[in-house]
């Protein structure tokens, strides 16, 4: 089912979102040129900052750029002014919207093994900025103890309505972690197999 995004976040009520865009897994999916069934409707990509003390991991800044047709989908439903620009204000309602539901599904984030992951806390919820006509989201975790030196992450939509694949680099460039991208394959909900993208942070001596 394709959402119609663009009407739900022009609505100026303050009854937010519609009861069909509450349930669903991410109200960033915009209405696409595309058939019902096609998934995924929107590739984004993430880059992580580790946040550390000394060479441990404490929590992560990750960071998505949705990709051009979602990022001007979004930008033309979010202008309620209609004056083509996006507004502090106009951002900060659409990353405050979505917040909520990405939070429902985990933010599309496990940390550690898939065997077993790990507990994580959201330090910041979404905030939204635009860079060269592009949406930038940004969210902090924090983790449950500080992490030695290494950790894996991977982000990912199991309804598959969203692609997420890691930035070249996928690590800010002179950061003091480094991060390498590997391929998983992961069983969905409903569409099968995914190649999923992992990374691999490497801090200090790791």
């Amino acid at each position: 089912m394709q959402l119609d995004c663009i009407r739900t976040l022009s609505r100026r009520a303050s009854g937010g979102l519609s009861a069909a865009l509450a349930t669903a897994a991410l109200a960033l999916a915009l209405l696409l040129p595309a058939p019902v069934a096609a998934h995924p409707h929107a590739r984004f990509t993430y880059q992580l900052e580790p946040i550390l003390s000394a060479d441990a991991i404490t929590g992560l800044r990750v960071r998505w750029q949705l990709d051009p047709i979602s990022s001007l989908m979004v930008l033309r439903g979010i202008d309620f002014n209609r004056n083509g620009v996006p507004a502090p204000e106009e951002l900060a309602a659409f990353a405050r919207q979505n917040d909520a539901l990405v939070a429902a599904a985990g933010y599309f984030l496990t940390l550690g093994d898939a065997e077993q992951a790990l507990t994580f806390s959201v330090t910041q919820g979404l905030s939204a900025l635009v860079l060269g006509q592009r949406i930038h989201l940004e969210f902090e975790v924090a983790l449950p103890a500080p992490r030695p030196g290494a950790l894996t992450v991977r982000l990912f939509d199991p309804t598959w309505y969203v692609a997420l694949s890691p930035a070249d680099p996928a690590v800010p460039p002179g950061h003091a972690c480094t991060g390498t991208a590997e391929t998983q394959t992961l069983e969905t909900q409903g569409w099968g197999t995914q190649t999923i993208p992992v990374v691999r942070l490497r801090c200090g001596a790791a």
